[in-house]
């Protein structure tokens, strides 16, 4: 693969992408990638402007960088385009509030104390040990779901990013399927016994005046379960590796706590959880000189516009205390993340939780696993030690 003509879908790109970023944005910032066809845009400022037109960059044909004849329900959010789109969003948007992600700090400073007390190796595997079991458990309350489930809720999340991204294999969808299956059974219970929760809250919601359908509701527990905890947990394990790099950084954070709410920032600007999403356009459109036709696809790519020189002095040092904070890393526009404010509680939380028990942090002996994806970055295992 060159650097010139990179498959932005191949394992050496996903490993490291960075280099291939930089070359394009310098090269071809409109870059038509060979296996699919697709455009990537690389560029801060060309990525936002497809963010924030969501006219020409439509998001009915679903959030993944390739074409795909997965499933992506009509009604999930980020399949979805204005009005249509806000009137969804609104029924779940209350859920993620700035006092009620502020209410749900105790509850998840518990969870968090509770998983880092239970590290007992001097070298554990932060991936199984914190990052994913924190975020799951804390979406599996919102939706009242059993945290017993937490092994099928993984497994299930992998399978809808798996799907984003490929041509669905009969695994995948089998396992699409369990999700659907275990979500409509437990709407049905809802609906006869309903709780104090939000899969109670969504059965018995109304758009335009009347009760959500099937494919609506299929699309609210999808998204909810998958993006409630795939940001999370890569933005968990990327923050920890680069301080596993960086023992002088352990040591400030550990002096002067005030830095870590700007180091979780600073790590979704730098090592973006969430790197590619897709878009198709609605006319021919031009970008820097290139004409991008009616019905093409589009990849943006918040990783790279996060790594723009023209919006970020020294793009690829990690500097907590970087004064540009107006990075992609959570969207912008209509689709702007809806749990942005509960990743970085949740975030902050964990990394003052290991703060408090471990005076250091340092690369493990074994060796760390990338996630395979072109829509996630992050960890599917990551050793560390402690001390």
């Amino acid at each position: 693969m060159s650097s010139t003509d990179p498959d932005v879908f191949s394992e050496a790109f996903r490993e490291d992408p960075f280099p291939f970023y930089a070359e394009l944005r310098s090269e071809r910032p409109v870059y038509r990638e060979p296996r699919y066809g697709g455009y990537l845009l690389t560029r801060f400022d060309d990525v936002l402007e497809a963010l924030l037109d969501p006219e020409t960059f439509s998001s009915a044909q679903g959030p993944g960088p390739a074409p795909s004849s997965a499933m992506n329900p009509p009604a999930a959010l980020p399949a979805t385009d204005p009005p249509y789109h806000d009137r969804l969003r609104a029924l779940v948007s209350r859920g993620f509030t700035p006092r009620r992600v502020a209410e749900s700090r105790p509850r998840v400073e518990s969870l968090a104390r509770e998983l880092v007390g239970a590290i007992d190796e001097e070298e554990v595997d932060v991936v199984p040990a914190l990052s994913i079991p924190l975020p799951v458990l804390v979406i599996a309350e919102m939706l009242g779901v059993e945290s017993e489930r937490l092994s099928d809720f993984r497994r299930w999340s992998d399978a809808f990013v798996g799907l984003l991204e490929s041509d669905p294999t009969p695994e995948l969808v089998s396992v699409a399927q369990e999700l659907i299956g275990y979500f409509r059974d437990l709407a049905a219970e809802r609906r006869e016994r309903p709780r104090d929760d939000m899969v109670s809250a969504l059965v018995q919601a109304e758009i335009d005046g009347r009760r959500l359908n099937q494919a609506e509701l299929d699309g609210f527990f999808i998204i909810l379960l998958v993006a409630g905890n795939e940001t999370t947990t890569n933005l968990i394990s990327n923050q920890l590796r680069i301080l596993a790099e960086r023992p002088d950084l352990w040591k400030r954070l550990r002096d002067d706590r005030s830095l870590v709410p700007l180091a979780i920032e600073e790590t979704v600007r730098f090592d973006t959880p969430v790197q590619n999403l897709g878009r198709q356009t609605t006319r021919d459109v031009e970008i820097r000189g290139v004409t991008i036709p009616e019905d093409s696809r589009v990849i943006v790519s918040y990783g790279a516009a996060n790594r723009d020189p023209e919006a970020f002095e020294a793009p690829d040092e990690y500097r907590p205390e970087r004064s540009e904070k107006r990075h992609l890393g959570f969207g912008q526009g209509v689709h702007f993340c809806l749990g942005a404010g509960l990743a970085r509680l949740e975030g902050e939380i964990a990394l003052n939780a290991l703060l408090d028990r471990f005076e250091s942090l340092r690369p493990g002996d074994g060796l760390p696993r990338r996630l395979q994806s072109t829509v996630i970055r992050g960890f599917e295992s990551l050793p560390l030690r402690v001390g």
